[in-house]
């Protein structure tokens, strides 16, 4: 698909039919600024479904039709159309057999716009479903206006986004999935409306339903109650046969169990007696053993310890006694060393004194020595600087001196050069300086302030009025917004009220009055309308009767009103407190005339001792006081049954009354309403005329100014700079010959000054000698003093610690000596108890040994009658068991006897009970009957239930309910299709995202792959890439970053930069899917030559597969089309097309040779 022309009728400034022939891929549209060469491009972008009318530099869309000039008419109509030729067959659907496709689109001064194709009208989406996929469109990366270049660099992520969506042609799935979602929502509305109905049938089923199965069960009940009970008292009449014959048979068997188990129990008793007597001799034998067992166990144990308490004694005075001896040897030794340490001590601590005594005298000669020598440096340093600071300051004020003569010098000069260039400006000035003439442009300028200030105070006053018609606009609009709201509040109350009033009235007859109806209370008791109306709860539906009716019979309650002055006479008088029938204004009763009302229920008890028989307070926070009795009206059921009939009623009459006001106010605000607004927009109009006016005399006064400024700057600064070079010129004279004499001045002191330095420099290199000896010389004594010192610091520390080593050896000595005699007396000690021990220890041994032969003789004895015993005993224990376990088995014998003769009897007494149930029903016994009977017992129980529950019975609801049963089926199928219809989109729904999801991935990293090629040809290096800011749903950000930079953001780009980058994007999507033709409005304007070079060169390379149509002022991409048309402006406001001859154009190097 290619564009083969482009023709626009009345559209922005081409009044005339003009058609644009694109012959070749690269035409350059030509020609001087604000000819309408950026009109091609919004022509282009209008035809093909462009809605908004911002996008197209306009207010509205009706700005697309040639407004006229001065000296042509407006047009009343704007048509452009595109031709596309559909050589090879690309287009998709219908149209794909048309080798050629013309789209057109035309709006009129009424803002009706009309789209044809091949000449028939169609809808806009037609046309913008054709262009779905193929990357063209009002807004697609195809068309490139000025300025869209910093919108695609500055985009936002979701803006971005759609270039690659468009790019990988997701738009035509984006459509699918806007229609596939509106019919979702249709069918999913249609959906909810079945599922309305067939709840409400499903209601009704639910009923017919219940009454239906209720009929039918009734019968079944009946009949199932029946057989159950005489299932049941069949079952339990066999029961109790056969239990009586099981009970006559367990009974015999348990008989002879019993007089067996009463033999075997006899002869273990007799068993168990012989045994336990045997058990007693054989007890009474065996104790004198054991005692004599016991107590020679018990001598050997005292021998054994006694032998073991020796024993033990003497090792540990033995070890003793060595452990003693070896502390005594070593503690001579200790003794005898530390006396030979305390002999070496002694002598160094001599030599050392005398050692300290000489060095402290050394010390104190070298300290007087050394004060001496620093008094004489001291002196000689102070000499030097007195000397030193006379010779500084001297040379400092030579070099200062020297350094004022040069810049003296220097500046001379250079006064000399400046009043030879300031004379020559003075010429030039001079020249230069001619008077304008100013006045006439006061006088333009002095007219136009004039017409502006009287426009300006016209346009205030519209803005007022204005100001005044919209406030009074908004003023009335929320009067009515106010007052249709209070009124369909209103109403609805009403409406709700009636129906609560209606339901009441509809239980009562008609022809009878009823006191709610009658009863009107004044004004100071409506608000207590609910109160009043629970104290008359009772009353609230009695019957009125005229003053000459008669009571009647068989009606609950009747009243008769009383009249007017001799009731009033009859009120209740209590105090200060009102009376309830001052609050009621008709009909006139006891009821109330003898209620008293008071504000709360303390104010009513304190007047309760007052009360007489029938009268009684009513408090207004819900009690009524008696004499003796309080009533909690709020809490008295009695109270609650009149349903608000009094207060519906006082309430609707305000109702009532509040929509008399306000419908009439309603009613005149709607009618003031249009003609605010018709004043409003005369006073827009007007207003809009006069600031136009405004802008034009604003433009024309500022053009003055800029000439009258302009004139009188220029006269200004030739003044000024005449004044300021003539005030230059005498300065720099006075400089002149200040610098002079200062020049003079300084030579004859530096001459002075040379010679005072002459003088002071052989004293002070004499001076500066003698001190430099003196403090060697300090130095060096001060090094030996310091050296002494030390020395004598240590002989001082090291005689100190001889001293200590001294005292604490003979702390030891003293200490080990004593230590000594008392390791003598525990030797001594320990030889007196090891002897007896050790004589003693053999006796003890033999008497052990003849104790433990006893001993062991003893206790085999008495083994051999502890198992003899053991013996016996265990027998007895068996006996005794046995004989327990046939004492357990007579008596379980014996109860379980007694227990199946009683319940042999009741067995009995039961089947006569059965039977004669059985014979109530008119029954036999029913033979072989197998039942489970708490299985039937339960089912008779809620059978009977069941059947206690069910009320009347409708016998007509099975036909009903298989009708709606019907009708139900029905709409459960339409249910069931609808959602699987709605399931159907939802898939669809799905694979239309899993589609997208596969085709813009794919593009993505597609063009960031070839951005990443294209980026460096363009810049000569660098790199660009593009990024998902989340999923693949999320924006899409784009990083570049050129050549030796490193920036975190594209708007840190110049504007070539980012020329040259957006071109790089769009390029790259283009070679990934290329538009059938590329539109391009000046995106070379920001680029130098060499930029414009590799951009020529791109679209060269492009151009092979996309055709291009650029609009451009730069010399070297007009040699690169191969095709030109130029865009001018014969007159203002009027664009025409002009051909170009390109033979023509070679001639003069204006196209390149192709």
């Amino acid at each position: 698909m290619r564009l083969s022309s482009l023709k626009l009728s009345g559209f922005k400034s081409f009044a005339d039919s003009s058609t644009l022939q694109f012959k070749d891929n690269r035409t350059a549209v030509v020609g001087p600024n604000g000819c309408g060469k950026s009109n091609v491009i919004d022509a282009i972008r209008w035809v093909m479904g462009e809605s908004s009318a911002r996008q197209l530099r306009g207010g509205s869309m009706q700005d697309v039709i040639f407004t006229g000039t001065a000296k042509r008419k407006p047009v009343g109509m704007a048509s452009v159309e595109l031709r596309f030729e559909n050589t090879y067959g690309k287009l998709g659907g219908a149209y794909n057999a048309y080798t050629e496709l013309a789209v057109r689109r035309q709006v009129n001064r009424d803002g009706k716009s009309e789209y044809f194709l091949n000449g028939t009208k169609c809808r806009r989406r037609d046309i913008t479903d054709i262009f779905l996929g193929t990357g063209l469109g009002p807004r697609s990366y195809a068309i490139i206006e000025q300025g869209m270049i910093n919108r695609l660099v500055d985009a936002k992520p979701d803006e971005m986004r759609v270039y690659i969506e468009e790019a990988a042609g997701v738009s035509r799935y984006q459509a699918r999935r806007r229609e596939t979602m509106q019919h979702l929502e249709h069918t999913t509305q249609n959906l909810s409306r079945l599922d309305d109905i067939a709840s409400e049938l499903k209601s009704q089923l639910k009923t017919l339903k219940r009454q239906a199965e209720t009929a039918i069960q009734y019968k079944a009940l009946e009949t199932e109650i029946r057989t159950l009970k005489i299932e049941i008292l069949s079952f339990q009449c066999q029961q109790s046969q056969r239990i009586q014959q099981e009970y006559s048979t367990q009974m015999t068997d348990l008989g002879e169990q019993f007089k067996l188990v009463r033999s075997e129990l006899t002869t273990v008793e007799h068993d168990l007696a012989s045994t336990s007597e045997l058990f007693q001799r054989l007890i009474q034998q065996s104790t004198p053993l054991q005692n004599e067992w016991q107590h020679a166990e018990k001598k050997l144990a005292e021998l054994k310890m006694n032998l073991e308490q020796k024993q033990s004694l003497f090792q540990q005075n033995t070890e003793t006694l060595a452990q003693l001896e070896q502390q005594k040897i070593q503690t001579k030794e200790r003794i005898q060393l530390i006396e030979l340490q305390l002999e070496g001590l002694y002598n160094q601590q001599k030599l050392q004194t005398e050692n300290l005594q000489s060095s402290e005298s050394d010390g104190q000669q070298s300290h007087q020595q050394f004060a001496d020598l620093k008094a004489q440096h001291v002196q000689a340093q102070q000499s030097f600087t007195q000397i030193k600071e006379q010779v500084e300051k001297q040379q400092q004020q030579k070099a200062q001196m020297l350094a004022q003569s040069e810049q003296l010098a220097k500046n001379i000069l250079r006064i000399e050069q400046q009043k030879e260039t300031l004379k020559s400006q003075s010429i030039q000035i001079q020249q230069q300086l001619q008077d304008q003439d100013l006045e006439e442009l006061n006088l333009d300028k002095a007219r136009y302030q004039i017409q502006t200030e009287q426009s300006e105070q016209m346009i205030i006053e519209q803005k007022d009025k204005l100001e005044v018609i919209q406030a009074q606009i908004q003023t009335q609009k929320a009067q009515i917004s106010a007052l249709k709201s209070e009124i369909q509040v209103l109403l609805s109350e009403q409406k709700n009220l009636n129906q609560l009033v209606v339901k009441v009235s509809a239980q009562t007859d008609q022809d009878v009055i009823q006191l709610m109806q009658v009863l009107k209370l004044k004004d100071a008791a409506k608000p207590y309308a609910h109160l009043i109306e629970k104290f008359l709860a009772k009353w609230l539906s009695s019957q009125v009767l005229d003053q000459d009716g008669a009571f009647k019979e068989n009606i609950a309650r009747q009243i008769k009103a009383q009249q007017t002055n001799s009731s009033h006479e009859k009120n209740i008088q209590l105090g200060d407190l009102i009376c309830l029938a001052d609050w009621v204004e008709s009909p006139v009763h006891s009821l109330w005339n003898q209620v008293a009302i008071t504000s709360d229920l303390q104010l009513a008890l304190a007047h309760q001792s007052q009360l007489s028989i029938g009268q009684s307070i009513l408090s207004l926070d819900g009690y009524h006081v008696g004499a003796d009795w309080v009533i909690g009206l709020f809490f008295d059921e009695a109270s609650q049954s009149a349903q608000g009939a009094l207060s519906h009623r006082i309430r609707l009459d305000e109702i009532d009354q509040a929509l008399a006001q306000l419908e009439p106010k309603l009613l005149q605000a709607e009618a003031e309403l249009p003609q605010l607004t018709t004043q409003a927009s005369e006073l827009q109009t007007e207003l809009q005329q006069l600031q136009s006016n405004l802008k034009i005399q604003q433009a024309e006064t500022q053009k003055l100014d800029v000439l009258i400024a302009k004139q009188q700057t220029a006269v200004q600064a030739f003044d000024v700079q005449k004044q300021q070079l003539q005030s230059q010129l005498t300065q720099l004279d006075t400089q002149l010959e200040e610098d002079a004499m200062q020049k003079d001045d300084l030579e004859i002191d530096l001459h002075a000054l040379n010679l005072k330095l002459e003088q002071n420099l052989p004293a002070y290199k004499t001076q500066q000698f003698q001190l430099e000896e003196l403090t060697d010389q300090v130095e060096a004594l001060q090094q030996q003093i310091q050296l002494k010192q030390q020395g004598l610091e240590a002989s001082r520390r090291l005689a100190v610690q001889n001293q200590q080593q001294i005292e604490l050896l003979e702390k030891d000595v003293s200490f080990l000596k004593s230590q000594y005699q008392q390791i003598l007396s525990q030797i001594e000690q320990a030889k007196k108890f090891v002897d007896p021990i050790q004589l003693e220890l053999p006796s003890l041994q033999s008497q052990f040994d003849e104790q433990l032969q006893i001993t062991e003789k003893l206790q085999k004895t008495w083994s051999e009658w502890q198992v003899e015993l053991n013996n016996v005993q265990s027998k007895q224990q068996n006996l005794t068991e046995l004989r327990h376990q046939h004492q357990q088995s007579d008596e379980t014998f014996r109860s379980q006897l007694e227990e199946k003769r009683l319940a042999w009897q009741v067995a009995k007494s039961d089947l006569q009970h059965y039977s004669e149930q059985l014979k109530e029903l008119n029954s036999d016994v029913l033979e072989n009957l197998s039942i489970d009977l708490s299985t039937h017992q339960i089912k008779l129980e809620k059978s009977q239930q069941s059947f206690e529950k069910i009320g009347a019975v409708n016998l007509a609801a099975s036909e009903e309910y298989e009708e709606v049963s019907k009708r139900f089926e029905e709409l459960s199928h339409q249910i069931e299709d609808l959602e699987k219809t709605v399931e159907q989109l939802k898939d669809a729904m799905k694979s239309i995202d899993q589609e997208t999801k596969k085709l813009f991935m794919t593009t993505f990293d597609q063009v960031n792959k070839e951005l990443a090629e294209l980026f460096p040809k363009v810049f000569n290096g660098g790199e660009a890439s593009l990024s998902l800011e989340d999923d693949w749903q999320s924006g899409v950000k784009l990083m570049a970053r050129p050549p030796g930079k490193r920036n975190s953001s594209l708007a840190l780009l110049s504007g070539g930069e980012k020329a040259l980058t957006a071109l790089a994007l769009v390029f790259a999507i283009f070679r990934l899917n290329p538009a059938p033709f590329c539109v391009l409005d000046e995106v070379d304007a920001p680029l130098d030559d060499a930029n414009v070079g590799r951009f020529c060169n791109l679209v060269k390379e492009l151009s092979e597969q996309v055709q291009f149509i650029y609009i451009t002022h730069n010399k070297v991409a007009m040699t690169m089309a191969t095709d030109l048309l130029g865009v001018t402006m014969p007159e203002p406001g009027t664009s025409k097309l002009v051909t170009v001859n390109l033979e023509d154009a070679k001639e003069y190097g204006l196209v390149a040779e192709s």
